[in-house]
Parts: C-alpha cells; sequence; structure tokens
C-alpha cells in the first residue's frame, strides 16, 4: 500500500514553518549579517519545492523500492512521479530524528 503523499508533504511543511518561525529569535541573535534572512530565503525556496513535488503527484512506493544493504544509495528515479517523491524524501533527511517522521520515508 502507497503511504499517504500528504503525510510526507504535511510534515515537510510543517518543519519548514517550524524552521521560518525559529528564524525571528535568530534575526535578534545574529545582527545584521544576513543569517536570519537567507534561512528565511532558504525555508520559502523549499516550501515552493514541496507544493512543486506534490503537484507532480509523487509515487512514494518508489522510496521503498530500494534493495536491502544499500542504505545510502537512492535508486535513480524513472520518472517524474519518482523524481517527485525522491526529492521529498531528500528534503526529509534532516528531519529524521523528529517524532512524526515516518521510515518509510527514507530515500
Amino acid at each position: 500500500m502507497e503511504p499517504p503523499v500528504m503525510d510526507l508533504v504535511g510534515f515537510l511543511l510543517a518543519r519548514i514553518a517550524e524552521d521560518t518561525n525559529a528564524t525571528a529569535g535568530l534575526a535578534e541573535d545574529a545582527g545584521a549579517d544576513g543569517t536570519a534572512e537567507r534561512v528565511r530565503a532558504d525555508c520559502a525556496a523549499k516550501r515552493k519545492v514541496v507544493l512543486a513535488c506534490q503537484a507532480a503527484a509523487p509515487d512514494l512506493r518508489f522510496l521503498g523500492a530500494r534493495p536491502s544493504g544499500l542504505p545510502d544509495f537512492p535508486l535513480p528515479p524513472k520518472d517524474l512521479h519518482q523524481l517527485a517523491a525522491l526529492t521529498l524524501a531528500l528534503l526529509a533527511t534532516p528531519y529524521t530524528e523528529h517524532p512524526d517522521f515516518e521510515q518509510v520515508w527514507r530515500p
């Protein structure tokens, strides 16, 4: 059974929102070095990538298709739907320790 796309998309959008909100404190701590602005721009770009991948109807079954023994080598995508799934999975990798992260999302 294919995992629901909205779960991964929703998970990513929630993490991106958290990261965006965290820039408020960063702006105060970092002063005028531009770090907060770069983080906000990074979050905005990630949000657009996530939404573009969602629109491409990602095939999340692709994420579980890697042979065992190759955990660090994602399979090359064969079509737009697999590429969208792989992109979403790669964007989720910084959050693997989050309690809502699903192991099936590993690329």
